[in-house]
């Protein structure tokens, strides 16, 4: 099984991902970006530009080991192909389309989940993209993939999704297993997980299959497993793609390709480490402090008892402050 470290909008940016490419190398198979927007305009965010120059990811461009697959947010053929032109020329081998953002902002602008929605705009729109693919020479041997969710609002809305990407060649579909109005809640739906890609396979899809939901430890990887393995699916999905759960703890891809587990002076040496890439391009401390505070959301589950110090870390508006309390919640709680 390969796993991917899944791209997450303003949290999985490069300084993470070299990172932990660097510190747990070898347990994650594909990292991605979160995604760039592909607008009218025709130009990135100088944010979203900055964050997939090869200069910014040379981890990924030494000797490319390890993919890096930068994701598109786009709403039409026309400025997902200048987008994927745009990438392609900075020597990336594989897009992905993001068909699964479920936030109100993206799917009002008909885009991410919100396609899902309208299924023969979506077959429209793949149409298009992969018929002028096929005669970009700067698109020829770039792989499109996909990932979505297995509807809007009824996981039922699947088949009809899965008869459309079947007809097209795409490189692989991550399905995360949930309706766009599930967002990140419920469990997954893995019997319609499973039905999907029976359906898919039934239809002629050739791609490489990867499931997406709620992986965050052993058991949660055994338990997908094994009803996988009694819907009869097993050799169908290659890959699991890793978000929320590595994010909580970095070495969980090293956990479940059989490795040792995380320890306290790993994650804190990963966290040293964080604080001096996040400070190389973003400005003020306070800043910096914030953009840690994101990690913190997930990976304070390994501290006992904490609450008091992780408040002091919340409270820091200066490195010294948030380095103080960061040392105090580590001599003070109880790892787990």
């Amino acid at each position: 099984m390969n796993f991917y470290f899944a791209p997450m909008e303003s949290i999985t940016m490069y300084p993470l991902r070299n990172i932990h490419k660097d510190m747990f190398a070898g347990s994650v198979s594909k990292y991605y970006s979160p995604f760039v927007t592909a607008v009218k305009s025709k130009h990135f965010k100088n944010r979203e530009k900055n964050d997939i120059l090869p200069v910014h990811n040379t981890p990924f461009f030494e000797g490319q080991d390890t993919p890096l697959v930068v994701q598109i947010m786009s709403g039409n053929s026309e400025t997902f192909l200048w987008a994927a032109k745009e990438i392609a020329q900075l020597s990336y081998k594989e897009i992905n389309l993001n068909l699964g953002c479920p936030a109100s902002t993206v799917v009002n602008r008909h885009k991410g989940a919100g396609l899902l929605s309208d299924p023969d705009y979506l077959d429209s729109m793949l149409s298009e993209i992969f018929e002028a693919k096929d005669n970009m020479q700067e698109l020829k041997d770039i792989d499109i993939s996909i990932k979505t969710r297995l509807g809007i609002t009824d996981e039922s809305e699947s088949a009809r999704l899965m008869e459309i990407y079947a007809k097209y060649p795409i490189s692989e579909l991550t399905v995360h297993a949930r309706v766009k109005d599930d967002f990140y809640k419920n469990a997954p739906r893995l019997d319609a997980f499973c039905n999907s890609i029976k359906r898919y396979r039934e239809c002629g899809g050739k791609a490489l299959i990867c499931y997406n939901g709620n992986i965050f430890s052993q058991k949660d990887y055994d338990d997908t497993m094994a009803f996988i393995k009694k819907e009869g699916i097993e050799d169908e999905v290659s890959s699991m793609m890793l978000g929320r759960g590595i994010l909580e703890n970095p070495a969980l891809a090293r956990e479940l390709t059989g490795g040792e587990a995380l320890s306290a002076s790993e994650l804190k040496d990963y966290l040293t480490r964080l604080y001096a890439g996040y400070e190389e391009y973003i400005p003020e401390d306070r800043n910096v402090i914030f953009k840690l505070l994101e990690h913190w959301a997930f990976i304070h589950t390994h501290f006992e008892n904490c609450d008091k110090y992780l408040k002091a870390i919340r409270k820091a508006r200066s490195k010294g402050e948030y380095l103080a309390a960061v040392r105090n919640i580590f001599a003070s709680c109880n790892f787990i």
